[in-house]
Formats: C-alpha cells, structure tokens, sequence
C-alpha cells in the first residue's frame, strides 16, 4: 500500500465529516476513512491507478454558483440526485433574489437549477429580475430537460432576454422513451430557431452501451447547435438504480475505442479538466466525460464540480457535488446532518 494523501471525506452511514487518507494498492487508488460512530472502511476510488494518477488537470476554486428554484419536475429519470415533490411551494422571487444578494459580489456565473426550472411559471420574471439586481452581472444558465421548450411560443418567452444561456438534458432514445425524447429535440430545434444560447447538451447513460448512440448524436448535433457536451454515468446519489459503478478511466477508454472505430480524430484536452471530468476534442467537438464521487469516495481535496452550491438552506456554501450527496441524505433519504463541512472547504471560510 502506498500512501498519497490525507484528506476530509464523509461517512457513508452518518454523512459525518470526517478525515481520510487516499492510497494506491493493487494498481487501484482507494479511501480509507474511520468514522467515530460506524467506525473503519475502505471503498475503490479508481480501479486504474495509472490513469488516476497520471491525469494532470489543471487545479482552480470553482467559478460558478448553483441553486435550486424549484422541486417540481415533469420527468422522472431514473439517475436523478433530486426526487421531486410536485407538491411542494417553489420559493418567491424575493427569497431567491436575498439569496444571491447574500454572496460576495464576484460577477461568477449562476446555474438555476431543479428539479425542473422551467415548471416554474415565474421563470422569465425570475430571470430578468436577476439581471437587474444591483450586482455585477453573473451570466446565467438554465439547467433544463428540454421538455417545455417543445411549445414554441413558450420558448419565445425567452427571446428578449440577452445573455441567458440554455444546458439541456437530452439523453439516449431509450432514456424516456421516444414520445419525451421527441419533445426534447423539438425543445433543442425551437432553441435553434429562435437564437436562445445553448452552451451544453448533456447525456446521462444507462450503461455504456449507450455512448457509441449517443456520440455519433453529437456529432450531428454540434451542426446544428455549436454547443459543448457532457457524457456521464450515474452515481450512488439520490434515484440510482443501483447498476454496477461505472469509472472515469473506463468512460475514457470507451470512448477512445468508439473513436478509433468511427475514424474520429480524438485530443485529450486534460488541462481542461478536473478529477471528476475527462475532456476530449472529438472530430473538433468538445466533449466532456464525467463521472461524480458519492458518500463513500468524495475527497475534499480534489476539485470534482465546477461550482459552488448554495442548496442546502442554512448550510455554508460548499461545492456543488458535496451539496448534493448531503441534499440526497437530508432530503432524499431523510437524515439529520451531523455537521458543517469544515471552513477549509467553503466558498467563505
């Protein structure tokens, strides 16, 4: 066993902070932590030490925020961090606005998330109220499935708001079936036709059987679109259907053999990147692989997401993939959270 280094990680039972240390044993990179309470384990980082250790991303603070502005959704995908409650009460625009008025004043980017943010009747109030706030301007980004920009005249509400920017969630046909899948390529041409910025398109696979489906797509689709695109597996966090853990170094080995089959030219573009996210040029499309930690493998140290997470109401802004694992807990799964991350991990220590 080979020690590389100490670090702050969660329990898996108890979702307590606590110390553990990364090593290398048996050509693998593992964690081993001890929680005061359900005592010692040891759980597989990466079954590929040599890759694990010799990806050399480049090491930045995030430079982002992200929020939740509603729990509602119109799907159920079977991979989602977030099980929506359809009968919940979204927050006024007024908390939302406090909330964001609250940070330091940065001018980083805002993501608006969900659930669902476009089941949201407010949404393009909420919008331009944001871009009015008496801040330095955060660009901002709606995390969708694409789904309500299907109806045109929706989607139009959005026309004459400059500077929004569009991440939808498409997924491979089998994903949600064709009706759904259908409406969400109509939500992605409506976006085309009325000029709304889509920066990234995102699939989440089933399994790897997927990406070959799923990476020829894009191909056609950065035709049309121009936008940047995200390829990741599910991990054990809110509606994991407890599928076999797929790993960062196994997404990148398939994705150079479908390459190679296809004839595409492929550039690793590592220093783009960070722990959690593998990027390649792919036939001169930008193409991110991503596969998340859970509360058995999260290190602290690493920098795994892109950014900060405010989600958690009452808790220190922290980043967004440990938001997420503890909203699973408390939310989700309906834990008491035992602790705050420690200040060396907060956007404000």
């Amino acid at each position: 066993m080979l020690k590389l280094n100490d670090t702050m990680t969660l329990c898996e039972y108890c979702y307590r902070h606590i110390s553990g240390t990364k090593f290398e044993k048996n050509d693998e990179i593992w964690i081993g932590k001890n929680c005061p309470v359900h005592g010692y384990s040891e759980n597989l980082i990466e079954p590929d030490a040599e890759f694990y250790l010799n990806y050399k991303y480049k090491i930045d603070l995030p430079k982002g925020y992200f929020i939740d502005i509603t729990n509602h959704c119109n799907l159920k995908c079977q991979h989602c961090y977030q099980v929506p409650d359809n009968m919940s009460k979204d927050r006024s625009i007024d908390a939302i606005l406090d909330q964001i008025m609250s940070w330091e004043n940065d001018g980083y980017g805002l993501a608006l998330a969900g659930a669902e943010p476009t089941m949201r009747k407010d949404l393009d109030i909420l919008i331009n109220s944001v871009f009015k706030l008496p801040i330095q301007p955060r660009r901002t980004i709606i995390l969708s499935n694409g789904v309500r920009l299907s109806d045109l005249d929706y989607a139009k509400k959005f026309t004459e708001i400059e500077q929004l920017i569009w991440t939808i969630g498409l997924n491979h046909p089998d994903y949600h079936g064709l009706k759904i899948r259908k409406k969400q390529v109509e939500g992605i041409e409506n976006c085309i036709k009325l000029g709304l910025t889509i920066k990234d398109i995102s699939y989440t696979l089933d399994d790897m059987s997927q990406m070959e489906y799923c990476l020829k797509e894009i191909q056609e689709l950065y035709k049309k679109t121009s936008a940047n695109f995200r390829i990741r597996c599910s991990a054990d966090i809110g509606r994991n259907p407890k599928q076999p853990q797929i790993y960062l170094s196994q997404l990148v080995q398939k994705t150079k053999e479908i390459a190679y089959k296809n004839n595409w030219s492929i550039i690793p573009l590592e220093k783009s990147g960070i722990r959690a996210h593998y990027p390649f040029l792919i036939n001169g499309v930008f193409v991110k692989l991503i596969q998340w930690p859970d509360a058995r493998t999260i290190d602290l140290e690493e920098i795994q997401t892109e950014a900060w997470a405010d989600i958690l109401p009452g808790y220190p802004i922290s980043p967004l993939v440990h938001q997420v694992i503890l909203r699973d807990a408390l939310l989700n799964k309906g834990l008491p959270l035992p602790d705050l991350i420690p200040e060396k991990y907060r956007r404000y220590p």
